[in-house]
């Protein structure tokens, strides 16, 4: 992948901007995974410029002999980091967003393609704390990220020792002298990860290598001369995971699979088509359960996926009258609307009760429909589908989403109405869809507050296997209720005329909404509870129309979505 030209002079310029200087060119600058110039990134070097500058070049140039100098780089740059952003927050307003941003693109990429490098494991720990969350580390780990806080009130020779104190003491760093290089063993404890890089010590390390879940470009001087640099995707981090390995993960980060590798197959060759090519699919059964011998990060995020179900139902019960409220509104609204649409209504027939003034008809005229019969609609005519976007971008409504999903599914439940519930994201290429209850388990609502989020999402290929299994519905009105925020994004591109398109957008957006007005044209209702924010409302109303409405506090809830399925029931 090439950086343009123009998005090298926008990182230069960003370099430049915070280190206030513009005379030099910057030894490293920063690029995201689509090869755009990181504004956040950029600032912190300017800023580790500014303050701390030509002391840092020592320190980095200790890195080069060794084996693993770009392990050594991206550990300084995370202890870097933090001290930076602390020097220039007051200054710069707008910076905790842009580190937020970027904590959330870059934990989204880790949960994509997770291994078990320490130092990527270390750079999720920190990006939970930026975004709020828990860091999902041992205590190892969390020591060893401790060690990398420094403060912002550093010369450069404290920092540059502080710095190489911390890969001293925890990550094993010794510095070689060049006589020895040669002769250097692996100097790296048994317990740490074995990091990707070559295993002889390079002549010339890439002008464009590993920064986290981006690009670093570095200057030719620092590289040695000679030859072009290989550009590499420094994201693609699983490589060399197999198919196995990834349902093995998948497994144990969310579950027992709900269907057989046969029958996953075969729903793969049907619905991973078009937009969705290249896709793959995983059915999880919504439990609680811990696998104890799965260890590792899989281990840790189903462990953290466990935790926030215990919150879920905590917050839900810190509330407890107030929804309990909600759910007998919901219900008596559901049940009024039921009785309204199955109301008596008298029919003419040729069989029934003899409508006497019109016995002349049969014989004047031949209309047997002399008779009169009284028919009541069925209510197990109708099944109601509940779609839960569990992706990152719902992280700071996993309580409220929970919540809603349950007080919906429990008040259809109560009027004798089958649900199913499913929550759905996008993880390493898989889109996960959760199965938390069936229609026939009323005594499953409960499961609802397993939700939990990860991952991107692929609306459209889950609204697309929704669509494949209600095909098999036993029903005959089919209502699915979707809540999402309405913002599709996923990393498997779209293949379109020889280009690959983000599925992000407009792209995304468009795709859901084909696949939504696939399933209205099979009879089924479409509506939606939108989650998002403001700026995503024009993307509810391309996807869903006029079917969707926003709960901007949850005393509405109760009203606002029983208006929309009482206008769905009367429409049946």
């Amino acid at each position: 992948m090439d950086i343009q030209e123009n998005e090298k002079r926008r990182a230069r310029n960003q370099v430049w901007t915070a280190a206030e200087e513009y005379d030099f060119e910057p030894p490293m600058k920063v690029y995201d995974a689509q090869g755009r110039a990181d504004l956040y990134w950029n600032t912190v070097a300017g800023v580790a410029r500014r303050e701390w500058g030509e002391a840092l070049e020592p320190l980095f140039a200790s890195f080069k002999p060794l084996i693993d100098c770009q392990y050594y780089e991206q550990l300084a740059w995370l202890a870097l980091e933090s001290a930076a952003f602390l020097c220039e927050r007051d200054r710069r307003p707008a910076l905790p967003a842009l580190r937020r941003s970027y904590a959330r693109r870059a934990l989204a990429e880790f949960e994509r393609a997770p291994t078990d490098y320490l130092v990527h494991i270390l750079t999720a720990g920190r990006c939970r704390e930026i975004l709020g969350l828990d860091p999902g580390l041992t205590v190892q780990q969390t020591e060893m990220l401790r060690s990398l806080d420094l403060p912002a009130g550093l010369d450069g020779q404290e920092m540059a020792e502080r710095v190489r104190s911390a890969l001293t003491d925890y990550f094993s760093f010794r510095p070689v002298p060049p006589a020895e290089e040669k002769k250097r063993p692996d100097s790296r404890p048994r317990w740490l990860p074995v990091i990707s890089f070559r295993r002889s010590a390079p002549k010339q390390l890439p002008s464009v290598r590993g920064f986290g879940y981006g690009f670093s470009e570095h200057v030719r001087d620092q590289i040695g001369a000679g030859g072009a640099a290989p550009k590499r995707r420094l994201t693609d981090m699983s490589a060399a995971q197999t198919e196995a390995a990834l349902h093995a993960y998948m497994a144990a980060y969310f579950g027992a699979p709900l269907y057989s590798d046969e029958q996953v197959k075969k729903l793969e060759r049907e619905l991973c088509t078009g937009d969705h090519k290249d896709c793959n699919l995983y059915f999880a059964r919504g439990d609680d359960t811990l696998d104890k011998k799965v260890r590792g990060y899989a281990g840790a995020r189903r462990r953290a996926a466990l935790k926030q179900m215990e919150q879920n139902r905590a917050a839900y019960d810190a509330d407890l009258t107030r929804n309990r409220a909600s759910i007998a509104r919901l219900t008596a609204r559901i049940r009024n609307a039921m009785l309204a649409h199955l109301q008596p209504t008298v029919a003419r027939g040729s069989v029934g009760v003899l409508d006497a003034p019109r016995v002349w008809r049969a014989e004047a005229l031949g209309d047997e429909k002399v008779f009169l019969r009284t028919l009541r609609g069925d209510p197990g005519d109708l099944c109601v589908d509940i779609l839960l976007d569990s992706s990152s971008s719902q992280t700071q409504r996993q309580e409220t989403v929970s919540a809603q999903g349950y007080m919906i599914a429990e008040s259809l439940t109560r009027c004798g109405i089958p649900v199913r519930v499913t929550a759905f994201c996008s993880l390493s290429g898989y889109t996960v869809l959760t199965r938390f209850r069936d229609y026939e388990e009323t005594d499953r609502n409960e499961y609802i507050f397993h939700y939990f989020t990860t991952g991107c999402n692929r609306d459209g290929l889950a609204v697309r296997a929704l669509g494949h299994e209600l095909e098999s519905a036993p029903f005959d009105h089919r209502l699915v209720i979707i809540l999402s925020d309405c913002k599709p994004n996923d990393v498997i591109k779209v293949s379109r005329d020889g280009q690959f398109l983000d599925y992000a957008a407009q792209t995304g957006i468009l795709n859901t909404a084909r696949e939504v007005r696939r399933i209205t044209r099979t009879g089924a209702a479409v509506i939606c509870v939108f989650t998002g924010d403001d700026e995503d409302l024009p993307a509810a109303r391309t996807i869903y129309g006029r079917n969707f409405t926003r709960i901007r506090h949850l005393d509405q809830f109760a009203d606002t979505v029983g208006s929309l399925i009482q206008n769905q029931i009367r429409n049946l």
